[in-house]
């Protein structure tokens, strides 16, 4: 059995770790052996620090988060240093340990520093780089040392290519999303009541909670809210449930295994502009109504 190490985060939102569940959903019953690597812990404290600030950083300093944003995309190579310098020793050991035939890597800041690391190495592991960004992806994806990288659009292909990355090196392969989730080709009927599904719509606390005091004055419908890992809005929610000033009909959710049941259940969706979601709420043919965006940094994904 060929075994495949794919390199994620954990806590830099959910759109790495969905992408890496999907893509092991796709090759297990293929007879591979996955093992995903949260690759922000090899950096040590600096690395988990990194992890950790990431959502803080969006909500409460959206500036700073812009800055770093911006230096990413002027100065990748740096990045790339960066990030190789840190995490070399223990991804060696992590290497040692797996022995993986293959690495795909679902985050971008872990696409040329860990190609660096294999050919300095003098390790012949073919390193898959599979862009996770629908629209104008960040400078650090961009890695022609690859073996192969898989775009979600045709568009991003003629980028790369005029970027200088070998045609026969990319491949068009859509948006890896969950087979759990019912591709439906027929609208779906309201029979009775409503069914409004709130996914964290906002990366903002406040505005999240005014989103959910706003739908649950609506009548005639079903409401169900998933905060996922964002615990400081769940705890917030079901406080605020249990004190009155949010209808009890209203089901509060923290992070849930069964989103596909939400999504094949719901007819619209409140979320913000994250990729993964809004590409698997049409996928359900769930209407879906984006609420929020990563300011200056998902503009395009609207």
């Amino acid at each position: 059995m060929k075994k495949v190490m794919i390199i994620m985060s954990e806590r830099t939102g959910t759109g790495h770790k969905s992408a890496a569940n999907a893509i092991t959903k796709k090759l297990e019953p293929l007879g591979y052996v996955v093992e995903q690597l949260d690759a922000f812990p090899l950096m040590g404290r600096k690395g988990v620090w990194m992890e950790d600030v990431y959502i803080p950083l969006t909500i409460k300093a959206p500036n700073i988060y812009y800055a770093s944003y911006k230096f990413e995309q002027s100065f990748p190579n740096s990045i790339h240093s960066t990030m190789k310098r840190y995490m070399k020793k223990a991804f060696l050991k992590k290497l040692e340990e797996l022995k993986p035939d293959i690495i795909i890597t679902v985050h971008s800041m872990f696409t040329k520093a860990v190609s660096d690391i294999l050919k300095k190495s003098n390790m012949s592991i073919p390193l898959y780089v599979a862009v996770v960004d629908l629209v104008k992806p960040p400078a650090v994806w961009f890695n022609k040392d690859a073996t192969m990288t898989f775009v979600p659009t045709e568009e991003i292909k003629e980028d790369y290519i005029k970027k200088g990355m070998p045609e026969e090196k990319i491949i068009v392969y859509g948006f890896p999303t969950r087979d759990d989730i019912v591709t439906r080709k027929e609208p779906k009927e309201i029979k009775d009541k409503t069914n409004i599904l709130l996914v964290n719509p906002s990366v903002y606390l406040k505005k999240n909670i005014k989103y959910v005091k706003e739908v649950s004055r609506i009548e005639n419908a079903n409401i169900d809210v998933i905060c996922g890992r964002d615990e400081n809005l769940y705890k917030k929610l079901t406080k605020m449930q249990e004190e009155g000033q949010i209808s009890k009909d209203v089901k509060i959710h923290s992070f849930v295994t069964n989103m596909h049941e939400f999504l094949n259940n719901s007819h619209i969706i409140l979320t913000k502009a994250g990729p993964n979601m809004m590409i698997e709420a049409l996928k359900s043919v769930t209407a879906v109504v984006v609420t929020g965006h990563i300011k200056r940094t998902r503009e395009p994904q609207l």
